[in-house]
């Protein structure tokens, strides 16, 4: 055999294989590709528009977890809250290769964080179920809105509403109740005039008859009765004079009850005003992304609120800004 039907053999044999390889590749490839959220065809690896439909991969309209429709500038699903954009940190957006476990850029897990307060798994700065601070950024949040303007003018009024609430109500109970008078304690009864002593010959002759007696014993009763009607007449001015003075010292009391609660009603409207102020601008604020919300957000969460009022939707979400897939737009605490 010549060597060019040597090397022709083996070019045959080389476009013979080559074939068969670049099919299984291709098999294997579109095996493990994701199908597209818009038509359902397997979409390359770096692609950034679905080959067949178009479908913007980087802002995606449907959920590939759960199929829900996602809105324009979305990162979250709001059906099944599972992150949507895979490529980006959950925290701070950058950029993550296919292989990454950790963000370059704020170092925290692409899988999300699990609290160490409850155990729950979260992809915010902030835990959804104890709302404990989990990241840096957390932290950063927190001083932020202690330094923000309109947060610290609405604190301060609510807790202002709060200690005037607390003022009323205690003026409003002293003016409900009636004035105390305790019970007078009656002065001792004052001693029976002590009769003078008789001479033996005297005595005698009381005795000697039982009209003598009988009238001995009825001065003594007549005059321990009004021993005892002194005593009660002393008692019962004794009584009147303090029930007097204490009800002067009631009325002076709620009268100034009175005028304080003119006062704090004022205050209370003031405080109402200022808070409403401070909270329309909070309810007005706008954000740079949707972690920046809800980290801003979550930082001033209030005790025991009732949710999260988002303005994108006009939605109370229980939850708060973690269950809001677009809360850049901003929002309130409803409390």
């Amino acid at each position: 055999m010549s060597d060019y039907q040597e090397a022709s053999k083996k070019e045959a044999k080389k476009t013979s294989v080559s074939p068969s390889f670049t099919q299984t590749s291709e098999e294997s490839s579109v095996q493990n590709a994701l199908p597209c959220p818009g038509c359902g065809n397997p979409i390359p690896e770096e692609a950034v528009f679905c080959p067949e439909c178009g479908h913007n991969l980087k802002n995606p309209s449907f959920c590939t977890n759960c199929g829900a429709g996602i809105v324009e500038g979305a990162d979250i699903c709001e059906s099944c809250k599972s992150w949507v954009l895979h490529d980006q940190c959950m925290f701070c957006y950058a950029h993550l290769d296919s292989n990454a476990e950790f963000c370059e850029e704020c170092g925290n897990p692409r899988g999300g964080i699990v609290c160490p307060g409850c155990g729950n798994l979260s992809i915010f700065d902030f835990c959804t179920k104890c709302g404990k601070a989990l990241t840096e950024g957390a932290a950063k949040a927190i001083a932020l809105a202690k330094s923000d303007p309109d947060a610290k003018a609405l604190v301060e009024s609510v807790q202002e509403t709060v200690n005037i609430a607390a003022e009323i109500e205690e003026l409003t109970a002293l003016l409900n109740e009636a004035p105390s008078i305790p019970s007078f304690t009656s002065p001792a009864k004052p001693q029976t005039r002590k009769m003078e002593r008789f001479s033996d010959s005297k005595m005698a002759a009381i005795l000697q008859t039982d009209q003598n007696i009988d009238g001995a014993a009825k001065r003594r009763a007549e005059e321990q009765r009004k021993a005892d009607e002194y005593a009660k007449n002393q008692a019962d001015a004794a009584q009147q004079v303090e029930s007097e003075r204490l009800q002067r010292v009631h009325d002076k009391k709620v009268k100034e009850a009175q005028a304080r609660l003119e006062a704090l009603e004022k205050e209370r409207q003031k405080a109402l005003a200022a808070a409403a102020e401070a909270r329309a601008k909070l309810k007005a604020k706008v954000f740079h992304s949707n972690q920046e919300a809800r980290s801003f957000h979550n930082a001033m969460r209030p005790v025991n609120p009732r949710g999260w009022l988002c303005n994108y939707a006009d939605v109370l979400h229980e939850v708060g800004p973690n269950d809001c897939h677009c809360p850049s737009q901003g929002g309130e605490w409803i409390f």
